[in-house]
């Protein structure tokens, strides 16, 4: 295997020496503005044109962990300059759509890594830094990297990944004492643009795996300009914004939502390495009070009320409070938002009223909330974003996109929408309909009163029959949630001869002292839900696993009611 650095040390000095030690199919990889170009590219003439308007102290990034701050002209350096490192081995003009996986922390090399991939014409493959190695190696074979870049963080835990995998470019980034470029912070110089095409593939990102194994999602630059520009519209972004960054990037939540989106818009975004609700609360409380934008998913706001409860004085509690009015918007989105949790975060946020929104990898976001507060209705998900096209295709196959109250299928269409799956043209045909709809296995109504879209559940899963009726799971989640000891739920549907399906609950406790079983649940929702949505089965766990986006796997959980 051959490790390649990137840094100025040996390409002042040592260049000509290491090659002279190192096979001629072996190259060191070095820094420097030899060419100095940058592509096409929507995403980066934005950025281009941010680098010129833009001071040299105000940050793109503020990198948490290493206590660093980077500016446009710095990162637009940087990009250009691992680029020419990236293409260097191929003694090419462009890496012509060669998977590059990378694994890195959150923070300034992941950004100069992603978007050194994709100057260089690359497809950016992004690893879960908390996956184990098995996973890691599965991406790897599957996405057919080419090489591999990665922090000394994550160095031990994927070097021997990459060999099993086969791959013979191991390119380690984030030495504290070195640079990616020559670039002194003051004498900026601008890179050419080449030509690359919009329909070029940019992005692979790894489905969660719940339909069984994980499906590399593949999207153009096309996809993500488009995208990016709904919402950047919807949301209202700015470069006035700074968002604080806590979400993992090896999905679209981080990558486009939170990232990508702050960059295109020419705002600032400060990441953490990892979500910890402490340091969360510490830097809202202050007294830069500077921030402007948070998103996050169910399960993080849930965890920051419960320090709040937990760890928080009386007298401190107020000005944690008053240090949410800093936001002008809070996003939470990738989970269903538990109308409790949804109404205690309005309590002790002083009335931030959350943002909901509906995507997938395969699209990015569809629905959201209007961004004014008065339209974000509860259990709903709002309407269809700028340039996305939805319709509800009904189970005999009619489009009741204009029915209210009426259960379909939740169909998209647009720019948005990914090109296909990784190497596998017979799921992604399957995918989609003869006239040219992703069908997301996702089941909505559009609501009589407020005529916004709300999610039932997958059409799979969350959809149970049981004695002839159709039960959305995600509504008795929401009812169940609100029980004062019931800490975690999740609800499925378990085959049965006789009821077609049965309604299964399983529970995580706050308080494990408590007694719970089946006839205290049954009678604590007696009043808040029809019968026949009750639950019959019910098992109570110490935790319910689930993925690095909050979300559960059902067709897992259902086993447990075969022991």
């Amino acid at each position: 295997m051959i490790i390649h650095y990137s840094n100025n040390y040996y390409n002042k000095y040592y260049n000509k020496f290491l090659s002279s030690l190192i096979p001629k199919y072996c190259r060191f990889y070095t820094s420097g503005q030899n060419n100095n170009y940058l592509p096409s590219l929507p995403l980066f003439t934005k950025l281009l044109k941010h680098a010129e308007t833009q001071s040299l102290q105000k940050p793109v990034i503020v990198d948490v962990k290493s206590n660093t701050s980077h500016s446009y002209q710095n990162l637009v350096s940087d990009i250009s300059s691992f680029r020419n490192n990236l293409l260097k081995k191929s003694f090419k003009q462009t890496l012509n759509e060669k998977c590059v996986a990378f694994l890195c922390p959150n923070g300034y090399d992941y950004v100069v890594s992603q978007w050194s991939i994709w100057s260089a014409g690359g497809i950016a493959v992004p690893l879960c830094t908390t996956h184990p190695q098995s996973e890691l190696l599965y991406v790897l074979k599957d996405s057919q990297a080419s090489t591999v870049i990665t922090h000394p963080d994550f160095y031990d835990k994927i070097k021997d990944v990459t060999k099993d995998a086969g791959i013979n470019d191991l390119i380690l980034v984030g030495d504290k004492n070195e640079k990616y470029s020559d670039f002194d912070g003051i004498n900026y110089k601008a890179p050419s643009l080449i030509p690359m095409e919009e329909s070029r593939k940019a992005l692979i990102i790894y489905t969660s795996g719940t339909t069984g194994k994980p499906k590399g999602v593949v999207s153009t630059h096309l996809n993500i300009k488009a995208q990016v520009s709904s919402l950047i519209e919807a949301w209202r972004w700015s470069e006035k914004d700074r968002i604080l960054h806590v979400l993992p990037l090896h999905h679209l939540h981080g990558i486009l939502n939170a990232l990508t989106c702050a960059i295109y818009a020419g705002a600032t975004v400060e990441m953490l390495p990892k979500f910890d609700a402490a340091e969360v609360w510490n830097r809202w409380m202050s007294p830069e009070r500077n921030l402007s934008l948070f998103m996050a998913v169910p399960t993080i706001y849930s965890k920051l009320i419960q320090y709040y409860n937990d760890n928080m004085s009386d007298e401190l509690k107020p000005k944690a409070t008053e240090s949410c009015s800093q936001f002008r918007l809070m996003i939470s989105g990738s989970a269903a938002l538990p109308t409790p949790l949804r109404n205690t975060w309005k309590e002790i946020s002083g009335g931030q009223i959350l943002l909901e929104r509906y995507g997938m990898s395969e699209v990015g976001m569809a629905l959201s909330h209007e961004y004014d507060k008065e339209r974000r209705f509860e259990g709903c998900v709002g309407l269809p974003l700028p340039n996305v096209q939805v319709r509800l295709i009904s189970e005999d196959d009619k489009d009741v996109t204009n029915l209210t109250e009426t259960p379909g299928e939740i169909q998209i269409k647009g720019q948005t929408v990914f090109k296909e799956y990784w190497n596998k043209p017979e799921a992604t045909q399957k995918e989609f309909t003869q006239d040219g709809w992703f069908k997301t296995g996702d089941t909505a109504i559009i609501t009589e009163k407020e005529k916004v879209y709300k999610i039932l559940g997958r059409k799979s899963v969350d959809i149970i029959k049981s004695g002839g009726y159709k039960i959305s799971a995600l509504e008795i989640e929401r009812v169940l949630l609100s029980h004062p000891n019931i800490l975690d739920i999740s609800v499925l549907g378990v085959e049965d001869p006789e009821w077609g399906q049965r309604i299964g609950a399983i529970i995580v406790l706050k308080n494990k002292d408590v007694m719970m079983d089946l006839n205290i649940l049954k009678e604590f929702l007696k009043d808040r839900l029809a019968k026949y949505k009750i639950p019959s089965l019910l098992k109570i766990v110490q935790d319910l696993p689930k993925n690095a986006m909050g979300k559960v796997n059902k067709k897992e959980l259902i086993k447990l009611f075969d022991q």
